[in-house]
């Protein structure tokens, strides 16, 4: 590994392990899950703060690419934007929380889901440009276990940050204690993003690049999308992540009497073995993928969606649940480090940026109808026909994948880099 890139890796791993510990502390799938449905959330509202938290964090970005148009200045810009336009909506809500005494439920409900549509879609302006941005501080060879690395960090962070939300849950008055959390949420964001200004980008030391125009853009959208082995990609991730829109319904099902009855405090804190599952899954996938290349990582994530749905279809209690989090913690694994990795490595033309915002502009599309459709499912048949449903979706990625979907570094060398 060169000098510049031993020390872009480290101050990266330290970035994402701060980020990873404060976005557990008010994680969606049971911090703000369980905060809603204490409010009087619905299955329906559950499965909607879900389609919007994966919509409004991958179709905003096509945008971006008009925005952020400085390639030299691109760190400058990315960080700017998280310090002005995101990270003051976790700020609001913390407030927002503190005041709820003084509002009704349902305003609270419009209230909290209103600000994390807006840090959401912030977040979503800018993640196309952030993975290009990253993907280019790291040849492709160590790419895989850099960020993987960093995402391990971040991921185990956060289970600690997951513990240390569930007991202050369980000790401290609520509401208050979530307005707390949230605040000091916002706190860490400033601290971690601040890590990032250290980051020596070699684009800062190279003329401006220009823009893509629109014409240029759409072409390139076009060759992507004209690649068998992307196409097939694509729609193994649209079936893993339609198996897998179940999220934030493990802590619905968990504190219900067919789940066991766990406190929502206990659900929360084992929350943290999604954390952990995260951690090991980036750790090994990064460096599997890096050796065999990213498509067994996505191999593996359905795999384990598979066993987990099974886990929760047929247990329940405290082991179930933790069981239930590691499995969901490793499938999101695989939606990282080998989803983002096979999005880098599939690319046929020059312009990375391009080929990501395809990709996650027609994954945005999916994973904003698959958790509204799963919230009407839950609140028509129960959660054991969803999970029931979303099983045979987990079956079908998985072939789908061994079936269609080739390794591309086993063919042509791909030009963006």
């Amino acid at each position: 590994m060169l000098p510049r890139e031993r020390s872009n890796a480290a101050y990266n791993a330290v970035g994402e392990t701060l980020w990873g510990f404060q976005a557990a502390l008010v994680a969606p799938a049971t911090v703000l899950t369980l905060l809603l449905q204490q409010n009087g959330a619905g299955k329906q509202t559950i499965g909607a703060l879900a389609a919007i938290g994966s919509g409004l964090s991958l179709l905003p970005q096509v945008l971006s690419i008009y925005l952020f148009t400085s390639h030299r200045k691109r760190k400058r810009h990315l960080l700017l934007w998280h310090f002005f336009l995101m990270i003051p909506f976790t700020f609001l809500t913390g407030v927002l929380v503190h005041f709820s005494g003084s509002m009704s439920q349902s305003a609270l409900r419009f209230g909290l889901i209103a600000l994390f549509a807006c840090f959401q879609f912030s977040m979503g302006m800018v993640v196309a440009v952030w993975l290009d941005w990253l993907a280019h501080l790291f040849r492709p060879e160590i790419r895989g276990k850099v960020v993987g690395l960093s995402w391990c960090c971040s991921a185990l962070a956060g289970s600690g940050g997951a513990l240390l939300a569930g007991h202050l849950i369980r000790s401290c008055p609520v509401p208050q204690i979530y307005a707390w959390l949230y605040l000091a949420a916002g706190a860490m964001q400033v601290f971690s993003v601040s890590v990032f200004w250290f980051i020596k980008d070699p684009a800062a030391d190279e003329p401006d690049i220009p823009p893509i125009s629109a014409s240029k853009l759409l072409l390139r959208f076009r060759e992507s999308l004209g690649n068998e082995n992307f196409r097939s990609f694509l729609a193994g991730r649209s079936l893993a992540m339609i198996g897998f829109s179940i999220t934030p319904f493990i802590a619905v099902y968990y504190t219900s009497q067919a789940g066991g009855g766990l406190s929502p405090d206990m659900v929360v804190s084992y929350g943290a073995a999604m954390a952990i599952g995260l951690a090991i899954g980036n750790l090994v996938l990064g460096w599997l993928g890096d050796r065999a290349g990213h498509r067994a990582g996505l191999l593996i994530g359905a795999g384990i969606e598979v066993i987990t749905l099974g886990i929760m279809l047929t247990s329940a209690g405290r082991l179930s649940c933790q069981l239930a989090y590691a499995g969901a913690g490793v499938a999101g694994a695989s939606g990282f480090v080998s989803h983002n990795s096979m999005i880098f490595e599939t690319c046929p033309h020059d312009s990375r940026l391009a080929h990501i915002m395809v990709a996650n502009l027609i994954l945005g599309l999916v994973a904003v109808a698959a958790p509204s459709l799963g919230g009407a499912a839950a609140a028509a048949w129960g959660l054991r026909t969803l999970f029931a449903i979303c099983l045979v979706f987990s079956f079908a990625s998985l072939a789908w994948v061994i079936l269609r979907v080739r390794e591309p570094r086993g063919l042509a060398a791909q030009p963006a880099r």
